[in-house]
């Protein structure tokens, strides 16, 4: 079967790339921009903004014997972006693909969606729904639940949690974790002409359960040790999502926490009959392998605040709260002239708050070596000119040698995933 992947960029649409191709179909794949890494096969670069109209779509879509929509956005910049792609771009998909007379269309929704949701990400997914069902498609509506994968961004933020000695949860419905090997099975076994008159497909995995177990079947899964897990009332955590939704990309927002609140649950019958197999429990999901990058994910930034707390605290001792005087003699054992000893004193402040700044705001590759340079710079010229700090019992030049190898780690650890 020729198929059209819409969306075969993202986690969904990668891993059902794989699973049509090993299945034989002939699959080509499209999305909002060039095909990534990893993807072979024929692409189509989709030009947005002209997807509203039926007719921007009649190219696209030639010569297909079936069309699976799975673009999505889980967060938008405003309630419109949410219903263009959700609902008007797919809509119009929808008239097209009656108008080229491709019959088969797959639609990805959410479990939870409806025109009247709480949220408007369920909102949206659920108007595209009803533009589906309006018209004269052999069409299947796949509304999965939560999607576990090891590259997916929900599924490393719950490795992450389930990693943390303690973890602060609110109380929330219960979760019904999908593999992603699971929901991609089940959409190939949709384009079976034996079931062709599934309108819906609840895609949930084999058992609901309460988010606090499900961390512990990762947790277990990872071999990550004991958690103290605290339940936190939702409205303490709807109070800090805000904060969480500032980050790029961070998948904690409120909105996310309404639709956590009001679980995601369903009958996985369905499921079973698709597959004719048995599904992964959450007990299978995650590996040993995974947890050093569970780890990595909160002690990266836990170190980055830690230092840049160092620097901005030694920032403003150097300048505010210990005495001058006793400063201005360290510089003048280390050689350095008086009429440039106050203004190398309030120099290096401004330095260490630059970069305490730095990293909180912008931290960039390079920061690291050169936190690293002036650290061991530091340390060497003191070794030398004021070498009884290595007999201090507070250890002040003891005490750069962790910096110095948490600084190495951070710099050859930046920018992994």
């Amino acid at each position: 079967m020729r198929i059209l992947l819409i969306g075969a960029s993202g986690f969904i649409g990668r891993h059902l790339l794989h699973t049509l191709h090993r299945a034989g179909h002939d699959v080509t794949g499209a999305g909002r921009g060039a095909a990534p890494a990893g993807i072979d096969g024929p692409w189509r670069t989709l030009a947005m903004a002209d997807l509203h109209h039926a007719s921007a779509w009649l190219p696209a879509i030639e010569g297909f014997d079936a069309v699976i929509y799975g673009l999505g956005v889980f967060r938008a910049a405003d309630h419109a972006s949410y219903d263009r792609i959700h609902h008007a771009i797919p809509a119009a998909l929808f008239v097209a693909c009656e108008q080229a007379d491709v019959r088969r269309v797959i639609y990805l929704s959410a479990l939870g969606s409806d025109a009247n949701a709480a949220t408007p990400y369920w909102r949206s997914k659920g108007r595209g729904e009803d533009a589906l069902r309006s018209g004269k498609l052999d069409y299947t509506i796949v509304r999965p639940s939560l999607v576990y994968g090891d590259d997916g961004a929900s599924s490393r933020l719950f490795r992450a949690l389930a990693s943390l000695p303690v973890a602060a949860l609110p109380a929330a419905g219960e979760v019904q974790p999908v593999h992603i090997d699971d929901l991609c099975d089940a959409i190939a076994a949709l384009l079976r002409p034996e079931h062709r008159h599934v309108r819906k497909l609840d895609a949930v995995g084999p058992k609901p359960m309460p988010l606090p177990s499900y961390l512990e079947e990762l947790r277990r899964g990872m071999q990550a040790g004991r958690a103290l897990v605290l339940r936190i009332p939702m409205a303490l955590a709807q109070l800090a999502a805000p904060l969480a939704a500032l980050h790029p990309g961070s998948p904690v927002t409120p909105d996310a926490l309404t639709m956590l609140k009001h679980g995601s649950t369903a009958d996985a019958s369905a499921m079973y009959t698709l597959l004719e197999r048995t599904m992964r429990t959450p007990a299978t999901f995650a590996t040993p392998a995974l947890r050093p990058d569970a780890v990595l994910a909160w002690t990266m930034p836990l170190a980055r605040l830690a230092l840049a707390v160092m620097w901005l605290w030694t920032a403003y001792v150097s300048w505010f709260a210990w005495p001058h005087e006793e400063s201005l003699a360290w510089l003048a054992a280390c050689g350095v002239p008086a009429s440039l000893q106050t203004p190398m004193l309030a120099g290096a402040s401004v330095l260490d708050a630059a970069i305490g700044c730095a990293l909180l705001l912008r931290p960039r590759r390079w920061l690291w070596p050169a936190q690293a340079a002036l650290v061991g710079g530091y340390t060497v010229i003191m070794s030398v000119c004021l070498p009884g700090f290595w007999l201090h019992p507070f250890g002040p030049l003891l005490k750069n040698l962790p910096i110095l190898a948490l600084l190495l780690l951070m710099w050859r650890l930046q920018g992994r995933k």
